[in-house]
């Protein structure tokens, strides 16, 4: 095989795909955007709509609270927040939290990750508003110092969230072994009460909620395609640590609402929606990737988003047979760097990316059968591997609602950059 073949990158979904389905889709994407010159990006509202139903099914009665990250465009965000089920806003700095609230997106909003931006503090202390309607994160007293010294001695009190680290440790708990994300110091109920308590005699804050991400459950496809013997690993672990987190977190609740009365306890994403909700000391879940189903979400079996969020590319060249370039496309997610954080192309169904290029910042080469049908000036339709990265890409979303398509701002249009 020579150089220029390369090896096709493993990019297929966990389903077949309906090709008679997939070229309708495509031919009504083509034709709905037909004015429009590729790179874009899309939103079928349909599409959209139907994750936010299945998202609150399987929510199964608990408030749905929207993670801005993973869309990353305000009309989504409040599209989502006008439908029964949803209610108030994770942001991922307090930036945008401050923004989002002066913007009148929403009265409820709570900043995931701890602040230390000593600018946006005290934009925080100054705005009586934003006072009563954003709760940041703490994991430690080091957390409440930095919000000290931003502000001096006496400043108004602020509201903030404790976070629960909520990974799996299956030797006893010990950290020797540790799966699941690297966030919180506070493990044991008896860490996260001991900080606790510590708030609540510390004036200046007012401890309202715990929040805790389950990453091991949430954000591990238990069906990785051609993984076998990876999904039951994975499912193993996700048995073993779902029941040992929901003692945990209850007993951490118990020992904290001993202290004060949470107003909230905020648990699970996309990923674990039911397995949170059978955790009894949960009060509100999390969700924001299944509304848009970017392709990480395809390794789950108890769920299957529909991919609302595509983009496309003109065909720029047709270098040999089975072979067709597209302009730009390397639009890598975060995370470890493997093949699965790249692009997948979608339609025309059957394309791959090709191993020696990838998604490139300038051209990406695809391969299939489906390339010979393809002239320069044709697009190819893609997925991005994670959800609210593509809008750092593009300054418009285009609407696709029926026939209609109508052009919205992502953060980057309302020229906002939040890390």
């Amino acid at each position: 095989m020579s150089v220029d073949q390369g090896r096709k990158l493993a990019t297929r979904p966990r389903q077949a795909v309906d090709t008679s389905r997939a070229e309708a889709l495509r031919e009504r994407y083509d034709r709905a955007t037909a004015a429009l010159g590729p790179p874009l990006a899309l939103v079928d509202l349909a599409a959209f709509d139907r994750n936010a139903a299945d998202l609150t099914r399987r929510a199964a009665g608990r408030p749905i609270r929207v993670a801005t990250k993973s869309l990353r465009c305000r009309y989504l965000i409040e599209r989502a927040l006008a439908r029964p089920g949803y209610q108030g806003v994770m942001c991922y700095s307090l930036p945008e939290a401050l923004w989002l609230y002066a913007a009148g997106t929403s009265d409820d909003l709570l900043v995931a990750y701890p602040a230390v931006d000593r600018t946006a503090l005290r934009a925080l202390a100054a705005d009586e508003g934003a006072r009563r309607h954003v709760t940041i994160m703490v994991d430690s007293v080091g957390h409440l110092d930095v919000v000290d010294q931003a502000l001096g001695d006496g400043h108004p009190e602020i509201r903030v969230c404790l976070e629960l680290d909520v990974s799996w440790r299956p030797l006893a708990g010990q950290p020797l072994v540790h799966i699941g994300a690297r966030r919180s110091p506070l493990f044991t109920p008896g860490q996260a009460a001991d900080v606790a308590r510590t708030i609540t005699r510390r004036p200046g804050f007012r401890l309202v909620g715990l929040m805790g991400y389950e990453g091991q459950i949430a954000g591990l496809g238990d069906a990785p395609p051609g993984h076998p013997v990876r999904a039951r690993l994975i499912r193993g672990i996700q048995d073993r640590s779902g029941p040992e987190l929901r003692r945990r977190r209850t007993e951490t609740v118990r020992l904290i609402q001993a202290l004060t009365s949470l107003e909230f306890v905020n648990g699970g994403g996309t990923g674990s929606l039911e397995t949170t909700a059978l955790d009894e000391s949960v009060t509100e879940l999390t969700a924001g990737s299944g509304l848009v189903g970017p392709t990480l979400f395809d390794a789950y079996r108890r769920f299957s988003p529909d991919p609302a969020l595509v983009f496309a590319l003109p065909v720029v060249r047709r270098p040999g047979p089975h072979i067709a370039t597209l302009f730009s496309g390397g639009y890598i997610a975060s995370g470890t760097g493997t093949p699965d954080r790249l692009p997948r192309p979608y339609l025309p169904a059957g394309l791959s990316l090709i191993g020696v290029e990838g998604a490139g910042e300038v051209q990406t080469p695809v391969r299939g059968a489906a390339a010979d049908r393809l002239r320069p000036g044709d697009r190819v339709w893609l997925r991005h591997a994670k959800a609210g990265e593509l809008a750092e890409r593009f300054t418009d979303y285009y609407l696709l609602d029926g026939d209609q398509v109508t052009a919205v701002a992502t953060y980057r249009g309302e020229g906002q950059c939040f890390g």
